[in-house]
């Protein structure tokens, strides 16, 4: 009795097993979902919104979880509702070739449509109807959203301010923003410092501004060309009435993962510097050809913190301080949610 008893749980089990099997394998989303959804290898499925794919990584933002970020080999379907926008990869062009690089040439490698990823392949069904299936292998990256340009675009904007009053009054005001503008081909970077301090009303002991910006156009999942990248610097009491950086370059993208984001860029360019005062017989504006290194390393160290690294070198001639550097150390970290605390470490060095 006892034997049988066992043999009807075991065959129970076993056949709920199975049929949940099937259930899972058939399972189809409903077709009036306003939530994209993502089934893992192992078998569990998120709902959200797809974000994008960058460096064989899909970004997922769930409600629950917010955004995650899971390696393609690691997902088993994903189901959207909303169009995307596919970069396909190209072959690397030699130096030479890159003047002829234009946006015409590059729109071709682009397609849009409604996406679907399952078994290793990308399908886009588009606008006429019809399908396409695209292997992973053939994909630069992609970016969700209609083709609208708020879906682009992602910012923030942080105001410090400092005031000391007693035999002396200071007052310290410092801004920093910060800007991106983002699809599965290209990415507009811009950034602003500022800082100003002023000593009993009338005596000005720091007055900076920095404006930087930069266009990246991807060529595959990593490398992309930095076809402008344009810095502006005004700093009187360092004696910088204005100073130019115009430089172009190569970049690659060494780590895209769940907490890292790290890219490095070198190419050449071209700086002119105005100086506020000269003494007689030097020059007031000096230009120089140059070489530069750029590297952005972004870390996540917890779900509310993360920790941000920027810095450049430039090689220029002596007159325009031979090495330059400029670096930024930051932690950010979320109070609520679009409201964070950011404490900056700012380094700067001229060689000459």
């Amino acid at each position: 009795m006892i034997q049988n008893l066992l043999k009807i749980v075991i065959t129970l089990l076993l056949t709920q097993g199975i049929l949940n099997a099937e259930y899972l394998q058939n399972v189809e989303i409903a077709k009036d979902s306003k939530s994209d959804w993502m089934e893992l290898k192992s078998g569990e499925w998120l709902r959200g919104e797809f974000k994008g794919f960058y460096s064989n990584k899909i970004e997922f933002d769930s409600d629950e979880f917010d955004l995650v970020k899971f390696d393609i080999d690691d997902v088993n379907k994903l189901v959207t509702v909303g169009n995307s926008n596919i970069n396909l990869n190209r072959k690397m062009p030699n130096l030479m070739s890159l003047s002829s690089l234009s946006l015409s040439q590059s729109s071709e490698s682009e397609v849009s449509g409604l996406l679907g990823f399952s078994e290793g392949t990308f399908t886009i069904k588009l606008a006429d109807g019809t399908s396409e299936n695209i292997p992973k292998s053939n994909i630069a990256s992609i970016s969700s959203g209609e083709l609208k340009e708020s879906n682009y675009w992602s910012a923030s904007v942080y105001f410090g301010i400092d005031v000391l009053t007693g035999n002396t009054q200071q007052v310290t005001i410092t801004s920093k923003a910060s800007a991106e503008r983002r699809t599965s081909l290209t990415r507009l970077r811009a950034d602003y410092l500022s800082t100003f301090t002023q000593v009993d009303l009338n005596i000005t002991t720091a007055d900076n501004n920095r404006l930087t910006g930069s266009f990246d156009m991807y060529q595959t999942k990593h490398f992309f060309w930095r076809l402008a990248s344009v810095e502006a610097i005004s700093d009187p009491l360092k004696n910088i009435d204005t100073k130019y950086t115009f430089a172009m370059g190569l970049g690659y993208d060494i780590l895209y993962t769940d907490d890292i984001d790290w890219s490095v860029t070198v190419g050449p360019g071209y700086q002119q510097i105005r100086y506020s005062q000269v003494e007689v017989g030097e020059q007031q504006q000096v230009s120089t050809a140059l070489f530069f290194l750029d590297t952005r390393y972004k870390q996540e160290l917890s779900d509310d913190i993360d920790f941000l690294l920027n810095y450049n070198m430039y090689l220029v001639n002596e007159e325009s301080g031979t090495y330059v550097h400029h670096a930024e150390f930051s932690l950010e970290t979320e109070l609520v949610s679009d409201f964070t605390i950011d404490m900056s470490l700012f380094w700067d060095k001229v060689e000459s």
